[in-house]
């Protein structure tokens, strides 16, 4: 659960994103606010799942005070809504709120709440479901918050920058407090604070425009009742977009130890997707195929909301311009029992 402050800080960034637009006065720091929002429909053949349809609105805001300074704010608000029951369900999360000193492409640093960038899918500058192809996420760059087992969030400080030379390399490097016994949280305070550090490095060769090779790792120690839990993850991606292609790749590992019983939990996932713009008439429309994979270790604990993922899903994108597109999609994943589940999804996105 979020704390007070964080809750406000959330409302001030929602109030000042739906003005929307960009402000400066003379002499002044230049505060943007932005965002996106889509609304989600399905269609299931699994009548007990949570959240099936849902509104989400993504809002961040800058304030640049110069060339060098700025301060960066993000949040997500949710309305879920369950297929048969009448229920309901809200959410409001303070995703990024940082503080960042940029020297040049070379180097620059964020201070505060920030993304780890450990799943790739979930790039470090947005996540928004506006701008990925598919209607969903894959089961890796899902929120903790929507049973997802990745940690995605860290407070503490991030460095990172871009090598000269033609190799397009670049790197980062974090470390700070992680998600505590409480998944969703990171907790700063002594008791519960979970240490973490993360390391990334990405390649994107001029000679080949479009490709991108990546690899990350991250580490934390997460303090629970009993004992303590050492967190060791790393994931591999690979990409390429080009000539209205689009095929993206990625594969993660998240090795927990208890050290209370020795005992060590292994949990492994991946995606694959496939799309390609159409031409001439119909350069507007773009069908994808997405494989989705997630299997999570038996018997522990601190993943119990998590479950495994055995899915694949077909659908087109289409953008009406760029503010406003329209995705139909067929999914065929894990339900909740373990049996097939067919979903039939529709999405209408919009940003500002």
């Amino acid at each position: 659960m979020m704390t007070l402050p964080l809750r406000l800080a959330c409302a001030f960034l929602l109030i000042l994103a739906l003005a929307g637009g960009e402000c400066r006065a003379a002499d002044s720091p230049v505060f943007h606010a932005g965002g996106f929002g889509d609304l989600e429909l399905h269609s299931t053949s699994e009548h007990e799942r949570d959240g099936v349809d849902r509104i989400e609105l993504d809002v961040f805001s800058t304030l640049q005070f110069n060339d060098s300074w700025s301060v960066l704010g993000e949040a997500v608000a949710q309305r879920s809504w369950q297929i048969q029951e009448d229920h309901e369900r809200y959410q409001v999360d303070l995703e990024r709120l940082y503080v960042e000193y940029t020297r040049s492409d070379s180097f620059r640093i964020e201070v505060g709440e920030t993304q780890t960038g450990l799943i790739r899918w979930n790039e470090r500058e947005h996540h928004s479901r506006f701008l990925q192809t598919p209607i969903d996420v894959p089961a890796l760059a899902r929120r903790p918050q929507e049973d997802g087992a990745w940690p995605l969030r860290f407070a503490g400080m991030f460095a990172s920058g871009r090598v000269p030379g033609s190799m397009g390399i670049s790197w980062g490097v974090g470390a700070g407090a992680g998600p505590g016994r409480d998944r969703e949280s990171t907790p700063l305070t002594e008791r519960d604070r979970s240490l973490a550090g993360l390391l990334s490095l990405s390649m994107s060769p001029d000679a080949v425009p479009g490709l991108e090779l990546a690899v990350a790792e991250y580490g934390g120690n997460v303090h629970i009742n009993p004992g303590l839990l050492r967190e060791r993850d790393v994931t591999f991606s690979a990409s390429y977009t080009a000539s209205g292609y689009e095929l993206r790749g990625e594969w993660a590992r998240m090795n927990h130890h208890l050290t209370s019983v020795s005992t060590t939990y292994l949990t492994t996932g991946y995606y694959t997707l496939f799309s390609k713009r159409l031409t001439g008439s119909a350069e507007r429309v773009r069908p994808y195929l997405l494989f989705d994979r997630l299997k999570v270790a038996r018997g522990e604990q601190y993943l119990a909301e998590a479950t495994d993922e055995n899915a694949w899903a077909t659908g087109v994108r289409y953008d009406v311009n760029r503010h406003v597109s329209v995705k139909g999609e067929y999914r065929s994943q894990r339900a909740l029992n373990g049996d097939r589940e067919s979903v039939v999804g529709l999405q209408l996105g919009v940003s500002f």
